[in-house]
């Protein structure tokens, strides 16, 4: 467990302390973290969420449940990256994984079944099949929406487990700088927008750096890695006549790490990787009969660059390049008549990736169609949305992907939501093709041309109820079964342990969740959280590797016109790991202990335009 971290925010102008953070904070994050008087937890039910159904709700209305990490709850968190507020806010278990950073797990399924875009456009530059949350900064965030279960009906491949969508700012705000620092890491960001006339700009650059770890001295080589990081991001919209705008977004960012790895007999490697990622995108809109008609155009481009020198030796090394790009264009029309929104649309997205670990250049293209209507009944208490996607795959062929949802107001404040919907997911290049050694951990992985894609069937159910403006409270239950399931399986035993990938059959998974919140007075808020997971392998009738059965989650907040302070805490329940074999059962791999983890952090804000916070993480070490 790593040592306990104190981070403590100092003024501009003070010097700098050994285990320091500041932050300095815009005062429209002021305004969204400060609620204004007469508003209660009830405000936070009212958020616009777009991304259970494609379309614009109010949360509370939404057919299907969006849990919103909301810009008030990142700027309370101090988190540094979108990782770090998941693992604290999210309601879903965050790990770290060795060589892929870190990770995230929803209803039971991990990082590769669960889909990660920025502002409803799909991220690329995956590791391993996970995209590594720990590169998302949240500068210029305003919100993360989290929808839970199989959602391939409207985003198609990737999304069995469900989606986060990471949504930025769309708002010019004052110019603001923020600075902190840490025992390990110390971060700079600025940000500032403009409105004119005809145009709305917004611009925002970031610097971050963090020393590597250790967590036993006595073990050769390091635990965390020395990195160094920049970012820059800028968007504009402007109107397009009377009847439509067009939005421009451009990010760019640059990470290098530096570690030392430990490998068999002794041997010692000097670890370097440098990860370039661009992305763009043009999404002009328009009102066209009676509707609204959203088109857009974007790229990303992921480079990742890895190098890895045995100390004393010549011979034994590993210099690597993966180049991940992806174009993508979309169109979607929405329109209502009268009990009924109907939503249609239609993508088109080409993926190439150039790697030395693969044995050729690979690509793909896949085109979709979609359509949902959303229609009202018993006086707007019933709402029924059925939806189908199409997805057509260069190399998989044909998959259709059906969900129906429901919202039904069973009193005044009760709630009742449930969906039922098919996932899938296709092999990835790197599982189909990968061919990798590495000779620091006498091991060598092998893709499998032969997989097949994943899919899944789920149902989620949900309850909600809000006696008051001072509570609420949220109970929900799911179960899924996934079919060809791809997992890493170990084929050869020797001197070099060999891997590839299978499909292991099928899985199913089911369990329980519940949410609170409750005010108890206007400056105390208390939170609690609890999810409890049931997973079986059906041919081997054991738990899938790595889930652990149960999690807590709770926190405790005061809030002031001048200060604040706030406890949170998770405790992750016992895992046990195994790794498959291409025949026979699983062997067992080890257990991981239960854990918990508890932050302290507490806010002053000493000036109109500026706010001072210090906190400690990982409070109990």
């Amino acid at each position: 467990m790593r040592r306990t971290t104190l981070v403590a925010l100092l003024a501009v102008c003070a010097s700098a302390m050994a285990d320091g953070q500041l932050d300095v904070i815009t005062l429209a994050e002021q305004r969204e973290a400060t609620p204004p008087a007469g508003r209660d937890a009830t405000a936070e039910l009212e958020s616009i969420v777009v991304t259970g159904t494609r379309t614009e709700h109010r949360q509370s209305d939404s057919p299907v449940p969006v849990q919103v990490i909301s810009a008030r709850d990142i700027v309370r968190s101090g988190a540094r990256d979108v990782a770090e507020l998941l693992e604290r806010e999210g309601a879903v278990h965050v790990g770290r994984a060795a060589g892929r950073g870190t990770t995230i797990e929803i209803q039971g399924l991990s990082s590769e079944h669960v889909l990660v875009l920025v502002d409803g456009r799909r991220l690329n530059g995956r590791i391993n099949g996970a995209i590594d949350l720990s590169r998302l900064r949240l500068a210029g965030v305003e919100r993360i929406e989290i929808v839970k279960g199989p959602s391939s009906a409207l985003y198609g491949a990737d999304a069995l487990g469900g989606v986060v969508n990471i949504i930025t700012r769309d708002e010019p705000e004052p110019a603001s700088l923020r600075l902190r620092g840490g025992s390990q890491a110390q971060e700079a960001f600025t940000h500032a927008g403009l409105a004119t006339r005809r145009w709305q700009l917004q611009g925002a650059g970031g610097y971050t750096r963090a020393r590597g770890y250790d967590l036993d001295p006595a073990r050769a080589g390091e635990d965390g890695a020395d990195t160094a990081g920049l970012v820059l991001s800028a968007s504009a919209s402007r109107p397009l006549g009377r009847h439509g705008d067009l939005g421009l977004d451009f990010a760019w960012q640059l990470d290098d790490s530096q570690r030392l790895d430990s490998g068999s007999g002794g041997a010692l490697y000097d670890t370097t990787k440098r990860i370039e990622a661009v992305r763009g995108a043009v999404a002009p809109r328009f009102a066209v009969a009676g509707g609204e008609l959203r088109l857009e155009a974007w790229y990303q481009r992921y480079h990742d660059q890895f190098l890895q020198l045995q100390r004393g030796s010549d011979g034994n090394s590993t210099d690597e390049e993966t180049l991940d790009q992806v174009a993508a264009a979309g169109l979607q029309f929405d329109r209502g008549f009268g009990d009924h929104r109907l939503i249609v649309g239609a993508e088109h997205q080409l993926e190439r990736l150039e790697a030395d670990r693969i044995a050729q250049r690979a690509e793909r293209d896949r085109q979709a169609l979609f359509a949902q209507d959303e229609f009202t009944l018993l006086d707007g208490r019933l709402s029924l949305v059925p939806g189908l996607r199409y997805d057509r795959d260069s190399q998989f062929g044909d998959q259709f992907s059906p969900k129906l949802a429901l919202r039904l107001e069973l009193a005044a404040d009760w709630l009742l939501r449930a969906s039922y919907g098919h996932g899938y997911r296709a092999p990835d290049f790197k599982q189909l093709l990968l061919r990798f050694e590495n000779g620091a951990a006498g091991y060598r992985v092998d893709g499998n041309q032969d997989l097949q894609p994943e899919s899944s069937r789920g149902a989620n159910l949900a309850l909600t109820w809000l006696p008051g403006p001072h509570t609420e409270m949220h109970l929900s239950a799911f179960g899924q079964r996934v079919r060809d399931l791809i997992d890493i399986v170990l084929v050869e035993s020797g001197e070099v342990q060999r891997y590839s990938y299978a499909n292991i059959s099928s899985a199913r998974l089911w369990g329980a969740e519940l949410q609170a919140q409750w005010r108890p007075r206007p400056p105390l808020q208390l939170r609690l959280g609890y999810s409890y997971l049931h997973s079986r392998d059906e041919d081997t009738g054991e738990a899938l590797s790595g889930r652990p059965a149960h999690r807590v989650h709770a926190g405790v907040y005061l809030q002031q016109a001048r200060w604040a302070l706030g406890l949170r805490g998770n405790w992750v329940g016992e895992r046990r790991f195994t790794v498959d074999t291409a025949n026979g059962p699983p062997t067992a791999a080890g257990t991981a202990s239960a854990y918990s983890l508890f932050d302290l952090r507490g806010v002053w804000r000493g000036w109109p335009a500026a706010e001072f916070a210090l906190g400690i993480k990982n409070l109990f070490d």
